[in-house]
């Protein structure tokens, strides 16, 4: 639940940021928001919380070690899950009982996304959703390898930038997105539940693919080839 919250707070962040910068320099909203997006992340990893598309990660690699069998890697994966969508729908309704968001209208760009979102072909979420968990996955992966704080700070800001701003699909931050969405749409017919189904289920179909086939799968076998099982992490 608590990842779910952090993310959902940093969505939180990027829209009330973009909405104005869209308006007016447009060509800077993906830069600007991409970096804003960086502190779910840091929130996640350094206040300790449990983040679905981290989990395919940890578990795809620790099933595969053989220290977790494919029962409590579904089973995690399923609660995590759970956990994260509460999370997100908690702290939405808590950020719409602020009344920040008070007075959107049909043109404000969280709306604007969340329409684009809930309307885009389902084979392109999915592979946008493999894109955006394989790179988020790098963001968890590459700073165990690290020594220096500031350089796994550095790094994971980097990568998280990177995928907000190509615009790939992350199944936890479209949770909280459309919960926000869902609260404050002013009359956009677009945005629905139905929407919401039809992108989160292919968005979390790619995730999975993209976090253990291509950075699960992938550095446990290279790392099967160059070193000892026992020290993979």
């Amino acid at each position: 639940m608590l990842a779910g919250g952090y993310v959902t707070v940093a969505v939180v962040l990027v829209y009330i940021i973009g909405d104005p910068i869209v308006q007016i320099l447009p060509a800077l909203t993906p830069l600007v928001m991409g970096f804003a997006f960086g502190i779910a992340l840091l929130l996640v990893i350094y206040a300790g919380s449990d983040l679905f598309t981290g989990s395919i990660l940890y578990y795809t690699v620790s099933t595969l070690q053989k220290k977790t069998t494919l029962k409590d890697t579904l089973w995690n994966w399923l609660w995590t899950y759970g956990g994260n969508l509460v999370g997100a729908l908690f702290i939405a309704w808590l950020v719409y009982m602020t009344g920040i968001f008070s007075g959107m209208t049909e043109g404000h760009y969280l709306l604007y996304v969340t329409e684009k979102k809930m309307t885009t072909d389902s084979l392109e979420l999915f592979f946008r959703g493999i894109f955006c968990n394989w790179l988020v996955c790098l963001a968890i992966w590459t700073p165990m390898r690290l020594k220096n704080e500031m350089a796994k700070l550095f790094v994971v800001f980097m990568i998280i930038f990177a995928f907000f701003a190509s615009g790939y699909e992350h199944s936890v931050a479209n949770m909280g997105l459309f919960h926000l969405a869902l609260l404050h749409n002013p009359g956009v017919e677009a945005i629905s539940l139905s929407g919401y189904v039809a992108n989160l289920i292919p968005v979390t179909l790619g995730n999975i693919v993209g976090g253990s086939v291509f950075v699960g799968m992938a550095y446990y076998y290279i790392s099967k080839k160059s070193e000892p099982t026992s020290d993979i992490k």
